[in-house]
């Protein structure tokens, strides 16, 4: 019959059986000192044997506690250590940006902070529901194939990249990470492949209209001749600009800007200088003014601002360009009082190839990069631009640039 004593009770009993037995041998010794010989002699040597019994039981009972007592301390130290590795990788996962779940046989086990902000604080909980494009990696991890998917919720609107990951012995790893953004400047890039693409191709087909008009009537009809070959002119101009432009945003967004020390008055001087040859009405009112940036840019974001300015003010009509330098910044200021900009475009105007009257700013060469151009300009020089206009009065441009002192 198999006994209902615990192991450890019954190792107690035995170790309490053998003290006992010892102190009984030395007991019945003392005992047969008093009785007459020869028994006197058989307890003195029962009387040792008890003693040394009790001795060798302490000694190795003092062995067998030390050493549960290292035992111990050595698994106390070991369950510390457990510990601090699980607060540690616990602290590093609570703190990634990116959401991380572990799923073992279809159940969610453990989700870090990022991971509930996105599918829920009832995720760990059986039946929890999830997006569908979820439901689809733990899936595919769960028969061993490694998988990854997007899914979007929220206002506004997030998007989710999820990868799942088979670890073994049936442990799936999420990983879930937030992507609006690159798929924001994603859609942007698409936007402005589609843009461009549209703006080079009118006047290539204009160019090459014109230039088939032109083989037509060369020997018959100079006057088409003449007239074609200045929109073949006009038009392949209009493509020299959008590249050219093209060009300068892309070296703008390469984050490449050298700054040197120079006068901002001396660098937008000579760009009202090239303009007043045309519109002598043009107004300049500007004081040495030392920033630290760029020349080259700030020459070319006051080109395009004045640019614009000539393009939507009549001829009799009045533009200033003055410099001021106050708290920490020094501003340019282009004034005009031409067409102005309805209220409701003004979020878009920086916007690349934005136009607020397409036809009329293809008219007058414009390529719609001119304001996203100054803008990028004054982001690289930690600087801001803004505008004010009313639809018929016109429009103040400021561009806003830091006075730092020579490096």
């Amino acid at each position: 019959m198999v006994s209902s004593v615990p192991p450890r009770a019954r190792r107690i009993g035995a170790t309490l059986a053998r003290w006992a037995a010892s102190a009984s041998l030395a007991a019945a010794g003392v005992a047969a000192l008093q009785a007459p010989p020869p028994w006197p002699w058989v307890g003195v040597g029962a009387v040792v044997l008890g003693v040394v019994s009790l001795m060798l039981r302490y000694r190795i009972h003092r062995r067998e506690r030390s050493a549960a007592e290292t035992r111990i301390e050595q698994l106390e130290a070991d369950q510390l250590e457990v510990s601090r590795s699980r607060y540690l990788y616990g602290s590093l996962l609570s703190s990634l940006p990116v959401g991380v779940v572990a799923v073992q046989s279809g159940q969610v086990v453990y989700a870090n902070p990022a991971a509930i902000e996105v599918l829920g604080e009832r995720v760990t909980q059986a039946g929890a529901p999830m997006p569908g494009a979820v439901r689809e990696v733990i899936e595919e991890a769960v028969a061993g194939r490694s998988s990854s998917g997007r899914f979007s919720q929220g206002l506004p609107r997030r998007v989710m990249e999820v990868a799942a990951r088979p670890v073994g012995e049936g442990l799936v790893l999420l990983h879930l990470s937030d992507i609006t953004e690159r798929s924001r400047i994603d859609r942007m890039r698409q936007d402005f492949v589609i843009a461009a693409s549209h703006e080079l191709k009118t006047p290539v087909a204009a160019i090459k209209a014109a230039a088939e008009t032109v083989l037509l009537a060369l020997e018959e009809d100079h006057d088409v001749v003449s007239s074609f070959s200045g929109r073949i002119l006009d038009n392949a101009v209009r493509m020299s600009r959008t590249v050219s432009d093209l060009l300068d945003l892309s070296r703008l967004e390469s984050g490449i800007l050298p700054l040197e020390a120079c006068d901002l008055a001396e660098v937008v001087g000579e760009v009202v200088e090239r303009f007043v040859t045309a519109r002598p009405s043009i107004e300049w009112d500007a004081e040495p003014t030392q920033v630290m940036g760029n020349p080259s840019y700030l020459a070319l974001a006051c080109r395009n601002l004045l640019e614009n300015a000539v393009r939507h003010t009549q001829e009799d009509g009045r533009i200033r360009v003055a410099i001021a330098a106050a708290e920490g910044e020094a501003t340019v200021v282009v004034t005009d009082n031409g067409t102005g900009i309805p209220s409701d475009e003004l979020p878009r105007i920086f916007e690349r190839f934005y136009r607020v009257d397409a036809a009329r700013s293809r008219a007058t060469g414009g390529t719609g990069l001119g304001l996203a151009i100054v803008k990028h300009v004054a982001d690289l020089h930690d600087g801001r631009i803004e505008v004010e206009s009313r639809l018929g009065q016109g429009s103040t441009f400021r561009l806003r640039i830091p006075v730092r002192p020579p490096l």
